[in-house]
Formats: C-alpha cells, structure tokens, sequence
C-alpha cells in the first residue's frame, strides 16, 4: 500500500495521475497557498482553524471562484479516509490556476486543488523529553510584504533558512524580520517562556504567520492561568527567556533548548512547556479520541 493518498479537484486518482499544468499559475508564479494539516486517525484536528485562514488568504489575493471551506474540508477527509493511516500529514495546495502568462490576474481562472494525505511518522520522543535545537537565519524577513503573513508556495525564504539549519546540524532555522524584531521559524512559531508567562511574537507587529498550533497553545495557556503577552520580541529575549517552544501542526508542542551556542534557560524543557505539552496532547485526545504515545 502506497504512503500516499493523492486527490486532484477532489477526485483520488493514482499518483501518476497527480500532476500540475505546466500553465498553471502555481507552478509559474507562486500563486497559491496551502495549508498542512495533522490528522490523528480519521479526524483532521482544528481543521476549521486552517480553512478559515486559507480564506483569508483567497480574499486577499483575490481568488475567484475558490471551492468553499465545506467543499474543501470534504476533500481532505476523503484523502484520509481514503489512507486509513494511524496519522497522516494532510497538506492542500489550491491555485489560482491556469490562464493568460504574466502578473495580470484578469480571469478566467478556475483554482486547482491538490490535496495529499501521506502517513506521519512521529518525531523521536527525544525531541521532547530532551528539546531541539536552532540557530538565527543569517537574512531578514520582509515583515511589510503584503504575503508575509499568507501561507503562499513562494517558500524560498523558508528554504533558505531550513538549509541553513541542515547545514549547522540543528533542526531549525530562527528568521528576525527587517526591523531586528524575532518572527518565526521556517516551518514553526516560536514562543518564550519569561517570568512565568508566554510571550509570542504578535503576527502584525513583526510578519509572522499567525500558526494554528501556536494559538492552540496560547489557549492552552489561557485556560491554565498562565499569562500570555503578544508582543514585540528581541534577540536579546531569546537570551533572557527561561523557556522556549516550538510549535506547528505536524511538531505539535516542542521545547527548544538550545539557539546557536546559547542554552535556553537551563538547557532543558522546562515546567511550563511541560505542561503545555501535556495539555495538548489532552486536547488531541478530547476532540480526536487519539492517545500519544
């Protein structure tokens, strides 16, 4: 049985059938978005929180005729129901589509959506009994783009900085925005532990994506009377910060211990990512019926 499951437009076809037109705008442009999702058996977790953003993403890039939330969310579970894995990395790419060549965006366009359900493997427990690592992105990110904070397939900043954390042997890249303010990291957001409370990245102050597991985690915290800041941060609070957590859907909660030669707080996931891991996963096991192991 294949690792993955494969729908065009909302049909499973076989992956020699999963193909992209070399006219689509997507592929030409980096006109689209997507969203990667965790699936724990067959439930899509807070897949509604996903599709909300992607909505906000057609708006603001003007995509006509995109297939409504309902629709979209249908097609993703129909790839997972379709894979039957104990967990899956869902992710749905849609497109403006094909047309006319060049930056105009006068239509015709009908979207093209791709979506793949492939089984998840999780992360070594290591990851969070004892943290990961990262280093700081030696470039900026430009915070005032107009797609800094969408979830578009123009990824090169994302690459550039994941190649740099392949490279330093750690397992993820810190981006700082133009204003020397912390953003995000290339596939996850960051969040610091100080004086007992979170402190966040605020996603219109510095051009971070605003990532679902992270304000799943900030509720998370709400809920147990951990106070939550969003904020401006600093390099220098990645220094003076007592804990820190990495956080996305497919990583879930884990600790960072460790930014370039500079240990976070002691050098070990501390009390309250603790918790919050443990709250997560409780989460996950009240809305999926999944226990993690």
């Amino acid at each position: 049985m294949s690792d993955t499951i494969f729908s065009i437009n909302g049909t499973i076809v076989p992956e020699t059938q999963a193909v992209v037109p070399v006219t689509d705008r997507g592929f030409l442009y980096g006109d689209g978005l997507f969203e990667t999702l965790h699936a724990y058996g067959p439930k899509l977790f807070r897949a509604d929180e996903h599709l909300a953003r992607m909505a906000g993403g057609f708006k603001t890039l003007a995509f006509e005729n995109a297939p409504p939330p309902k629709t979209l969310k249908r097609w993703m579970q129909d790839a997972v129901d379709a894979g039957g894995f104990r967990e899956a990395n869902v992710r749905m790419t849609v497109t403006r589509g094909s047309g006319a060549r060049g930056p105009s965006v006068k239509g015709p366009f009908t979207p093209f959506v791709a979506i793949t359900a492939t089984e998840y493997h999780r992360r070594p427990a290591r990851d969070y009994t004892h943290g990961v690592t990262a280093i700081v992105a030696s470039f900026r990110r430009q915070e005032s783009s107009v797609i800094a904070s969408l979830k578009t397939t123009a990824y090169i900043e994302q690459i550039f900085a994941r190649r740099e954390a392949d490279a330093a042997g750690v397992d993820e890249a810190i981006l700082l925005n133009n204003s020397g303010l912390v953003c995000e990291g290339s596939a996850s957001n960051i969040t610091l532990v100080k004086d007992g409370g979170l402190v966040a990245p605020d996603p219109k102050l510095v051009g971070a994506l605003p990532g679902t597991a992270q304000v799943v985690a900030l509720e998370l915290a709400e809920g147990l009377g951990i106070p939550v800041t969003r904020a401006g941060v600093g390099p220098w609070d990645l220094k003076e910060c007592s804990e820190a957590f990495l956080s996305g859907s497919l990583r879930e909660l884990t600790p960072l211990v460790k930014i370039g030669e500079t240990a976070v707080g002691n050098g070990q996931p501390g009390p309250v990512t603790k918790k919050l891991i443990a709250a997560y996963r409780a989460l996950i096991k009240r809305e999926c019926g999944f226990t993690i192991f």
